[in-house]
């Protein structure tokens, strides 16, 4: 990925983010104006230097709860010396990258450029002013213009947010740094045998990654991946869905919910001390219940039966059965796109279906097979055997035109990527890294 020139923003929108976390303990005595960082000439105290370590770690504190829902310990000594390295990596490159794009003079931006740059800081602005009139003034009856007035005069006061100038500086340096990008990578190209190569290492790679397990293949497929290899066993499929009234419905539920809590009354029970008596009469309470859910599930679906004689009637006469889905079917996931036009992805390790609708899904012999009707939780299920996922590498051709642009990105970050690394190896780099970490 290539790097922008967005660092001392992102280390105010982490102070935004990431308010009350924990942060490392500074004692206050150091010497906070001691320089420990020279790129160039351009210098950077410890106060500073550790400033953006502390940043660093809060935000990436954030990302760990927020994220993985784990803890970091952001007063570990080696999590804390990690942090400083990139944080001061970081520094570095991009110091070096604003020293050269001025030098360069492509900070000169034209009219029209700097009137963008100024459209891109204020919109900007104007988003983190909103981000404070939602979370403080959104019930407020002030005027909406008082409100961004008052948003934004809290938002000076508590600090930690860029200012328009910061803002303009920020867009500024990344058109600069667009305008370099553009420069270096005017001459590069990718050949047919580099994107052979490509597709041969994702075909091979996707391969593996199914067979160690399968339901990847589901995720990749559902997340809109591109698809380098189809494992066997897949197919896709259609289907009417006929619902249970919403007061059958509810009434299934609310019994559902006791038999439930009456089997964790039974359980709890059963753990703690043998009272036959209590228990037998529980059981006989879960019994009773069971009953009526069975009563009312039967009569829910004996009421759908008319319509799905019609629907049935339908299809044995041959009628479109996506006009059907449209005039009959219930479930929203048939209306939307890729499953509208080419069905659900399902297969034997299938995990995102109920046990009947997989069981009839996979059950189906032929493409354009439908099955008998299927009861499941949801309702009652007509489904069509659509189509069959062929195992294999998917066909180059499918896939040439995408993968000839993610290669083609990929060696001009990397022409990008080794144009600034050349500037940094040659910098005059002075870290004094000793009195960083006293």
């Amino acid at each position: 990925m290539k790097k922008r020139v967005v660092l001392a923003l992102m280390m105010a929108l982490v102070l935004a983010l990431t308010s009350g976390c924990k942060l490392i303990v500074k004692d206050p005595e150091v010497d906070k104006q001691t320089v420990v960082l020279d790129v160039n000439g351009t210098t950077y105290t410890k106060g500073e230097v550790q400033l953006m370590v502390e940043d660093e770690l809060a935000y990436q504190e954030y990302l760990y709860v927020s994220q993985y829902g784990m803890e970091l310990d952001v007063d570990d000594p080696e999590i804390v010396a990690q942090v400083q390295d990139i944080v001061v990596e970081n520094i570095v490159w991009q110091t070096v990258l604003e020293q050269k794009l001025a030098q360069g003079g492509y900070l000169d931006l034209s009219d029209e450029e700097m009137v963008q740059a100024q459209a891109d800081a204020e919109e900007n602005y104007q988003s983190y002013i909103d981000l404070f009139v939602t979370n403080y003034f959104a019930d407020s009856e002030l005027s909406e213009e008082e409100k961004r007035a008052a948003a934004e005069e809290r938002m000076i006061a508590e600090g930690g947010y860029p200012t328009r100038e910061e803002l303009l500086e920020n867009e500024k340096l990344m058109a600069a740094d667009e305008k370099f990008f553009q420069e270096v990578i005017a001459d590069v190209t990718v050949s047919d045998e580099e994107v052979q190569a490509a597709y041969d290492e994702r075909v091979a790679a996707m391969q593996a990654d199914y067979e160690a397990n399968p339901y990847y293949y589901d995720m990749d497929v559902n997340d809109g991946a591109t698809i380098y290899y189809n494992p066997a066993g897949y197919r896709y499929v259609k289907h009417i869905l006929l619902m249970l009234p919403e007061a059958e419905q509810n009434q299934l539920d609310e019994l559902d919910a006791q038999i439930q809590a009456k089997q964790g009354e039974i359980s709890a029970l059963q753990a703690s001390v043998d009272v036959a008596d209590a228990t037998d009469k529980l059981e006989e309470e879960l019994a009773a219940l069971q009953l009526e859910y069975d009563v009312v599930r039967t009569a829910a679906f004996d009421n759908l039966q008319m319509k799905v004689d019609e629907v049935q009637a339908k299809i044995t006469e041959g009628q479109d059965f996506d006009a059907l889905i449209q005039e009959y079917g219930e479930d929203p996931g048939m209306t939307v796109e890729p499953a509208m036009s080419m069905g659900y992805l399902i297969g034997y390790n299938s995990t995102d279906y109920v046990a009947s609708f997989q069981e009839a899904a996979m059950a189906l012999t032929n493409v354009g097979d439908v099955s008998e009707p299927v009861e499941s939780e949801y309702g009652i299920h007509l489904i069509k055997y659509v189509s069959e996922v062929e195992e294999g590498p998917a066909p180059f051709a499918d896939v040439q035109e995408q993968l000839t642009a993610e290669v083609l990105a990929t060696k001009q970050n990397e022409a990008y990527q080794m144009a600034v690394d050349g500037w940094v190896n040659e910098a005059d780099v002075k870290f004094d890294q000793k009195s960083l970490m006293d």
